[in-house]
């Protein structure tokens, strides 16, 4: 009997490390940062009103909401330094005439007159009740990345963020993404590029996930509520 229990102590003492590593292993690492510690790119940043995002932007303006409260916008940023001189020149920020009618509010801006936005070639952005929930920073490829550890590791020296980055679940195994999930926000990073333009380089994408969710259980509601009414409508039919 003694040496059965001592058996079993010593069979124990071998497996207890091996499976309190395990454990350790298949905890995800977690980023306490909240919402209004989540990092300023080019001067914008979660949570920020309306108002204050379009202060930085004079000569732009936001479409009207929808039903759900979302808005949206989008920058193409120019250098008119390159241009051939013209009226357009003189023209610091111009409806952009080849948005397309799902990407709400659409400019071209100057890059020599907003000094903040010199090396980024896009920016898309979604207002959910008028306060940033959404932002897209496509760059420039004047800065050549070897990868996409290169990349992130800048980041997060550069904005003073963890170094967890994952490879997202939804990523198929791609090896130019990845993301850093936090309390309050989620960042996430690629090197694709932009096939529709040759001088596009890496993005960053901000989100507040808290917003996004509320919108989404909104839009389910009045898909359910939609889908009660006809249900009713089917119950009082009268031949």
């Amino acid at each position: 009997m003694k040496k059965v229990s001592l058996f079993s102590l010593l069979l124990l003492i071998v497996c207890v490390p091996a499976i309190a590593q395990k454990k350790t292993e298949s905890q995800k690492p977690v980023c306490p940062l909240r919402l209004d510690q989540s990092p300023e790119l080019r001067g914008f940043r979660l949570g920020m009103t309306q108002a204050a995002m379009l202060a930085r932007l004079p000569g732009v303006t936001l479409e009207k909401p929808d039903k759900f409260g979302l808005a949206r916008l989008r920058l193409s940023i120019i250098d008119s330094a390159s241009l051939v001189k013209s009226s357009a020149r003189d023209r610091v920020v111009q409806p952009d005439m080849l948005a397309g009618p799902n990407e709400g509010s659409a400019y071209v801006i100057d890059s020599s007159r907003f000094p903040a936005l010199k090396g980024v070639r896009r920016i898309e952005m979604r207002l959910i009740d008028g306060r940033l929930a959404y932002l897209q920073i496509s760059y420039d490829d004047e800065i050549k990345w070897e990868s996409i550890d290169q990349f992130v590791e800048t980041i997060s020296m550069t904005l003073k963020l963890p170094q967890d980055w994952q490879v997202p679940e939804d990523s198929g195994g791609s090896s130019q993404q990845k993301e850093l999930r936090c309390e309050g926000f989620l960042i996430t990073a690629n090197t694709v590029g932009d096939a529709t333009d040759i001088h596009t380089g890496p993005e960053l994408i901000l989100q507040d996930l808290a917003a996004w969710n509320a919108m989404s259980k909104r839009q389910n509601d009045v898909v359910e509520k939609s889908k009660r009414e006809e249900d009713q409508k089917r119950k009082t039919f009268k031949p």
